[in-house]
Parts: structure tokens; sequence; C-alpha cells
């Protein structure tokens, strides 16, 4: 239990030095902070569900899925304006839009649009590609 504790606290100033070094404007960090310090308030993270985490990954691990989402961080799109733009066929971009829809990362309204879960995502790959070069 003292371990546990010792842990916590040494994430806490983790998270504090990371405070620190945020840009003030960058709203998605400054979501991922709170959305943490929440989860931190009952003393660890929750357990790992794998088939969540598994069906996450899948739905950013496709190029044109990025991009999608790139584009609807611009604005809200259509689904002939999405599909004009990645130059794929209806069913490809039927697909990409309901496994990012499912995940919770864009909504359909009149049109798409990135949900906050997106921006978070997006920005999270940015910051993983940022960090190193991914090997083939």
């Amino acid at each position: 239990m003292e371990d546990l504790k010792v842990q916590l606290e040494e994430l806490k100033k983790r998270l504090e030095l990371l405070e620190e070094n945020i840009d003030p404007v960058d709203e998605v960090m400054l979501s991922i902070k709170a959305r943490l310090r929440r989860k931190l308030e009952g003393g660890k993270l929750p357990e790992l569900d794998e088939e969540k985490a598994a069906k996450t990954l899948k739905a950013l691990a496709n190029p044109d899925r990025i991009r999608i989402l790139k584009m609807l961080s611009e604005r809200p799109m259509g689904f002939k304006e999405i599909k004009e733009a990645l130059g794929v066929e209806s069913p490809t971009v039927s697909h990409h839009l309901k496994l990012l829809t499912k995940t919770g990362m864009v909504r359909k309204g009149d049109g798409y649009e990135i949900s906050p879960n997106g921006r978070l995502f997006l920005r999270l790959l940015e910051i993983i590609t940022a960090l190193e070069e991914v090997e083939e």
C-alpha cells in the first residue's frame, strides 16, 4: 500500500511538471490533464479494457482514417466532400466513418465532425509521431 502511495505521488509530480510545460492555449492537452486528474482521484487509473483499446487502435490504424480526423479537425464536412478529398470509393469512406463513429472519434449530424475524443486521439498521434520515428 505504501508503494502505491509513493507511485501516485511520483505520478502527481510528473503531471505537475507536464502542466508547467503545456502551452495554455492547447485545449486538448488541458483536456488530457483534467481527465487524468479525475481518474487519479480514485487512487489509480482504471484497469485497461483490452477490447476497447484494440477497437480504438484499429480505428486509428489506417492513414485515410487519420486523414479524415485531420480534415474534420479543421471543420465539419459532408460525406461527398470527404470522399472527394480522399479520392476513394463510397463503400471505403462509409467503412472508415463507421469505425470512427463507433469509437466515438467522429459524430454525425448534418455532416461529420470530430468529437473531443477524436481531437484527443489526433493530438496523441501527433505527440507519438513527434517523439520518434516509427520503423516499418
